[in-house]
């Protein structure tokens, strides 16, 4: 009884405000909170209304983060780039081509192991022009050495945005984080939802950002993304590996640090009734929700069925997702775009 109260006590310790918010919206919420020092952006439905709801945060004195517009994403991504190398806490959001557009500049901010925060706000790529949700975008972005969270509703918009911060700025990780959801279904729809009703505990989470390196300190001069040939070069992409691997050990950490102040858990995976499955379906992101209402139903028909939406999609969770499918028969991957 005594540690259940004290464990209690814990996850209770900061104080939520209750609201009824989407996607966007709480992706806004915690870029205020978390207060970052720069914003480089250009506009792309359906991630706009993120720096709308920033931009109109800002005329309210919500926050001191510096908004400034790109000339295109490409530009976008290079206003970020040049930030995160002055050691600068950064953020960022795009969709569909504004990725695809800005995609040169990624691989170079992950190799040179600068962390910024990118929100992802999952649309499908042209052509034809479609605004709607397929995963497209989010394919495109698996091997850019980011590590990527994946936020099934408005709830997990806020709360990976913070934990993104965390990972990324860590010691042996120092890497960019894309958090991806879904356009329309997560994005612009509403959900009742909680966010922490005092910034100093998002601070009291986060610390201060210690950058390792900086470009603005005349003292000590540094190079970011020289030429390396032979053996450097390997040199360089085996310590980027390394420092994936450091993030795949270090987030169960994360996501307990971050439970005993919300209440909320998260797991690399969320395995949905698969102890017994005999057939399992695997959904990334909104769709779940839906999968788990038909796994209820089917179960309730008797049948033995259970479901997998991964939180983290890189660094890929195969050990976790090769566990929870052991006992099981047949698996279907649904995929909202083929790879």
């Amino acid at each position: 009884m005594k540690e259940a109260t004290e464990e209690r006590k814990s996850i209770e310790a900061a104080s939520q405000t209750v609201g009824f918010k989407s996607g966007n919206e709480m992706a806004a919420l915690a870029a205020s909170q978390i207060n970052y020092h720069i914003m480089g952006y250009y506009p792309i439905t359906p991630s706009t209304e993120i720096v709308e709801e920033l931009d109109a945060m800002f005329a309210e004195g919500q926050h001191s983060i510096h908004l400034i517009p790109g000339d295109g994403e490409h530009g976008a991504a290079g206003i970020c780039f040049g930030a995160t190398t002055a050691g600068a806490r950064v953020f960022n959001a795009t969709s569909s081509q504004g990725l695809l557009f800005s995609l040169e500049q990624l691989p170079v901010q992950s190799s040179t192991r600068l962390p910024m925060v990118l929100n992802l706000v999952c649309r499908a790529i042209s052509a034809p022009l479609n605004i709607r949700c397929d995963h497209s975008d989010l394919m495109m972005a698996l091997n850019l050495g980011w590590i990527i969270l994946l936020a099934r509703d408005p709830q997990m918009a806020y709360d990976m945005n913070i934990i993104a911060v965390k990972i990324g700025e860590a010691k042996d990780v120092r890497l960019p984080v894309i958090v991806a959801f879904d356009g329309f279904f997560t994005s612009h729809q509403k959900r009742r939802v909680k966010y922490f009703s005092d910034r100093k505990t998002i601070e009291g989470f986060l610390g201060n950002p210690k950058p390792q390196y900086t470009s603005i300190d005349p003292e000590n001069p540094v190079t970011f993304g020289p030429v390396m040939n032979d053996p450097d070069l390997i040199n360089n992409k085996k310590q980027q590996s390394m420092a994936m691997e450091a993030a795949y050990n270090l987030l169960p950490k994360i996501f307990e640090e971050y439970y005993r102040i919300s209440g909320r858990r998260f797991d690399l995976i969320d395995a949905y009734r698969t102890e017994d499955a005999e057939a399992v379906i695997i959904l990334l992101n909104s769709a779940a929700d839906t999968g788990k209402e038909a796994v209820d139903k089917m179960r309730r028909n008797g049948k033995k069925v259970g479901l997998i939406s991964p939180t983290v999609l890189r660094p890929f969770p195969a050990k976790e997702i090769a566990y929870a499918l052991s006992g099981t028969k047949v698996v279907l991957v649904a995929d909202r775009q083929e790879s």
